[in-house]
């Protein structure tokens, strides 16, 4: 068993196995949504005002590093799409999978890879409703992630001057590890490990997202940081153009070791902090007076920055200010 090919078993008896496990963790009240999930498409309860809807895909060549594991490619298929969900201010409920597999994988690896993702959606307290499974020449995996919120959904384009500006976690980590998987380096195993896993088994600001759905009027718009900080503050400045944002770069959390890591690669440290990305956590701006209201509670929410006037980006290190340049990731573009 350890050694069968998914090719042995066809697509018939893959869905079959996913849902058998799937169906083991589901205990929906309403039998008629739980029975959907067999059918050729899946019924949502939907009693709040909007239902949130997003979409990803990752490919195996370019979003899978050699070292991960199909169990941590299904947990990530996860976190990417819900973080989409947790960035309109949403309660993530569901999510669709569709996989394209080579049919030379191995039942083991497949059956991993759908740990993976069924772990993840215990995890995220979310249902796998449905999804697709075809051969391909790689893995492919795509999601979509469905989600509900009432009036409390937090759009992009209501920034106010003075607003702070707030990340939920540390940045630099996913970088830093791509360098310490591909390139020899003499940093100490421990900490090796927790930043290679920053990139390899991403987590989601669950209680942060639950936090801000408590304070509605605490924030003022909120996105995740998938594509890098300058790119993502570019994308608030495009549907902002009025207000600057103005960064501090002291005031930027990160874990220490890839300080190390960036001098090993000949690399400035706000390449990893600014230009990279894949870090799912969210970038905030909030009310000031809401935010010294509720400071007390708010755990590891850390303000980077402020809102002005000045209709620019700009980065305040060493007491200089410079423009960041709106600089990341991008798919179908060349460097």
């Amino acid at each position: 068993m350890k050694d069968k090919l998914i090719s042995e078993l066809g697509e018939k008896k893959l869905i079959q196995i996913l849902l058998e496990k799937r169906d083991s963790m589901v205990d929906d009240a309403d039998k008629k949504v739980k029975n959907s999930y067999h059918d050729d498409a899946a019924l949502i309860n939907n009693s709040s005002k909007y239902t949130v809807i997003s979409t990803d895909m990752l490919i195996q060549h370019s979003h899978f590093p050699k070292t991960m594991t199909p169990y941590q490619m299904g947990e990530k298929i996860v976190t990417v799409n819900v973080s989409d969900i947790l960035a309109m201010n949403a309660t993530p409920t569901s999510i669709l999978v569709s996989m394209g597999l080579p049919p030379e994988m191995k039942l083991e690896e497949y059956e991993r890879l759908t740990d993976g993702i069924l772990d993840k959606c215990r995890e995220y307290e979310i249902t796998l409703i449905g999804g697709d499974l075809n051969q391909n020449t790689e893995i492919i995996l795509s999601g979509t992630s469905v989600g509900h919120v009432d009036d409390k959904v937090k759009l992009q384009t209501d920034i106010k001057e003075n607003d702070l500006i707030a990340i939920t976690g540390e940045l630099g980590g996913p970088a830093a590890a791509l360098d310490l998987i591909y390139n020899k380096s003499d940093i100490c195993e421990d900490e090796k490990i927790n930043v290679i896993k920053s990139l390899l088994e991403p987590d989601l600001p669950i209680k942060q997202a639950g936090m801000l759905r408590k304070y509605p009027d605490l924030t003022t718009s909120i996105t995740d940081i998938t594509d890098g900080l300058a790119v993502e503050l570019g994308h608030l400045h495009d549907k902002n153009s009025s207000i600057g944002f103005e960064i501090n770069y002291d005031m930027i959390p990160y874990n220490k070791t890839i300080e190390k890591v960036a001098k090993i690669n000949n690399k400035e440290l706000t390449e990893y902090l600014l230009h990279f990305g894949e870090e799912f956590e969210l970038l905030l701006t909030l009310d000031e007076k809401e935010f010294h209201k509720h400071e007390d509670e708010l755990e590891n929410l850390h303000i980077i920055g402020k809102c002005n006037n000045s209709g620019k980006i700009t980065l305040i290190k060493d007491d200089i200010r410079e423009s960041i340049a709106n600089r990341g990731y991008e798919h179908l573009k060349d460097d």
